[in-house]
């Protein structure tokens, strides 16, 4: 904050709060809830009184909380908080409604976002937080055999979602199931498909994607594609070997000092030289740590270099419309000699499960 003259810094719940604090809640919605931090190095807490006790359980000692009442309102104690304030960072995720109270309360002020102050202390991760984000990768690692053998002939999508996260949860009790995506058949080819009620048939591509949340707020992410028996197309196996040969392109192409747009690219070069370069629809890897998407990003235009410490994933795919897709994710981070691997390497073969 003083490198960047940033006066106050506002934050509401979520990852960024939950970086500072420990804090986080997930109901305060319409009530402003937020961390006030100033540049020196005071802070204090804005919570809806109903929220006093939950916030001071986490608050430092001696820290003010401000409360207010439904009656009041909280744009006094919001007023009060950035006081003389001319240069104020606010929570990227805030709802725009707070936004728009801030600008009416100090309209004099400038206001920047809040991730030009937390983004790289949250891109590079500690030691700590490696070791969490391992022991969250291997949650997910243990459960691919299970993953796979779910998809049999006749199952529905949410069928195979619900088993996978009951798996999950056996293998982590004290976990949270971030996320599941089971998309199968043609429904491989959307790359963030919902889970349907769709029924696996012989031959069809499946692509599993999930993460789970460990105690510590820590996320893993992964994606596996394999195929309910012998796959109907024979194309898939190409598409496959193409989207692996992809991923370690991208993987050995990490080190530090590194353009994040040149892992995009490293990927990308070898699905168009394959020819499926307009079937490859997304980035190739979003940050992970907090948050399951977020700073860096490895896609094109994006020249921010590679740091010992940082987090994302890798997995370029290829979707083919009406048809099938393929996505490999592992989830890298950067060392001093290139990429090391939080999670298991994508299967080099195409994975089969039994047809029933």
């Amino acid at each position: 904050m003083e490198e960047k003259q940033v006066d106050a810094l506002v934050l509401t719940p979520g990852a960024s709060m939950f970086y500072l604090s420990g804090f986080e809640h997930g109901h305060a919605a319409e009530r402003l809830l937020a961390l006030i931090v100033r540049r020196n190095g005071s802070s204090s807490w804005i919570v809806p009184a109903m929220n006093v006790p939950q916030v001071a359980a986490h608050a430092l000692p001696g820290q003010p909380i401000r409360s207010w009442a439904d009656g009041e309102g909280f744009l006094p104690a919001l007023r009060d908080a950035i006081g003389g304030a001319k240069e104020i960072a606010f929570d990227d995720e805030a709802r725009a409604a707070f936004l728009m109270d801030l600008t009416q309360l100090a309209p004099h002020s400038r206001i920047h976002q809040a991730s030009e102050i937390l983004r790289g202390l949250r891109m590079c991760k500690d030691v700590d937080e490696l070791v969490r984000l391992r022991m969250a990768g291997k949650v997910v690692d243990d459960t691919i055999p299970l993953a796979v053998a779910l998809c049999r002939a006749g199952q529905r999508e949410s069928d195979v979602e619900a088993d996978l996260r009951r798996a999950l949860l056996a293998q982590a009790p004290g976990c949270t199931v971030a996320f599941t995506i089971v998309a199968s058949g043609p429904n491989a080819a959307l790359p963030h498909h919902e889970t349907g009620q769709r029924l696996l048939q012989k031959g069809d591509v499946v692509i599993l994607d999930f993460g789970i949340r460990e105690t510590g707020g820590y996320h893993s992410d992964i994606t596996v594609t394999c195929s309910v028996g012998e796959p109907a197309e024979p194309e898939v196996r190409q598409v496959y070997q193409t989207v692996w040969a992809a991923q370690q392109a991208a993987i050995a192409a990490v080190r530090p000092g590194v353009a994040c747009e040149a892992i995009d690219r490293a990927a990308r070069s070898v699905i168009e030289a394959a020819g499926y370069g307009k079937q490859f629809l997304h980035r190739t890897g979003h940050g992970l740590g907090l948050q399951v998407h977020e700073p860096p990003y490895m896609v094109a235009g994006n020249a921010e270099t590679l740091e010992e410490g940082m987090v994302f994933s890798i997995e370029p795919g290829i979707y083919l419309p009406g048809r099938f897709g393929v996505r490999l994710e592992i989830i890298a981070s950067v060392g001093a000699e290139g990429a090391t691997l939080m999670n298991a390497i994508s299967a080099a073969e195409l994975p089969l499960a039994k047809e029933s």
